[in-house]
């Protein structure tokens, strides 16, 4: 009798167990404040001066991000989380004024503003970036606030840069594939986040999560590596399936 009882608990164990793992889908988008961090070994002065520049001019700005994740638990607090999110990761040039245009000048050396020209002037500078994020999720309890903290890595594709020109006669937009200037096409970007869930009922779940990433890859191949970084926050629906 025992030992029917012992082979009815192992097979009715695994069964018990394997029901316990749900499943659920979340859509999720953020504000998020990119930048990049530059470095370089060369000592010709030409990508020094380009390099100090850079520094100079260049500051982060706010972007943004869309995804839908897949989520299934594998224990009583760990959850793995997977997906498709749609990133836009860059930063901004400092705004320059008093431009003046050598053509303004007349024969006579006195300058005459050409009001077809720009006299103030900002690029901004976006990279699209589509990726597969793959994270563990540790859920610290089950109550109806729950905190969590969550560690992954999203292999992502490069898709294209858009660059907006602001001046003070208008504003230019371009987008262009960056991969014949030797862009890197596949990054992997690494991120921690830690969060809250709040249960609304038995299949709805709200969250939000400070989130902080850094592309592992760096941005283009050339004498200056420049790697993109952002951090922001996340706000999100999950339901359960």
């Amino acid at each position: 009798m025992k030992t029917k009882l012992i082979i009815t608990l192992f097979l009715v164990l695994p069964i018990l167990g394997f029901s316990q793992i749900d499943q659920s889908v979340d859509l999720v988008t953020g504000i998020d404040y990119s930048y990049r961090n530059l470095s370089t070994s060369s000592e010709e002065s030409m990508v020094l001066n380009i390099f100090e520049d850079r520094e100079e001019r260049e500051i982060g700005k706010l972007n943004w991000r869309l995804g839908l994740n897949y989520n299934r638990r594998l224990g009583k607090k760990i959850i793995l989380r997977t997906g498709l999110q749609f990133a836009s990761v860059g930063y901004k040039e400092k705004k320059r004024t008093g431009i003046i245009w050598g053509s303004e000048f007349n024969d006579m050396g006195e300058w005459e503003p050409d009001p077809s020209l720009p006299h103030e002037m900002q690029l901004k500078i976006n990279y699209w970036f589509i990726g597969v994020p793959i994270a563990g999720r540790y859920e610290f309890s089950h109550k109806k606030f729950a905190p969590y903290f969550e560690l992954g890595a999203s292999p992502s594709i490069y898709l294209r840069t858009r660059i907006k020109a602001i001046s003070d006669i208008g504003t230019e937009k371009e987008t262009y594939d960056g991969i014949e200037s030797d862009f890197n096409r596949f990054h992997v970007v690494g991120f921690a986040s830690f969060g809250v869930n709040y249960s609304v009922n038995e299949q709805y779940q709200l969250f939000g999560q400070p989130t902080f990433r850094y592309h592992l890859t760096k941005l283009v191949d050339a004498p200056i590596n420049e790697y993109l970084y952002d951090f922001g926050l996340e706000i999100g629906i999950r339901r359960k399936i």
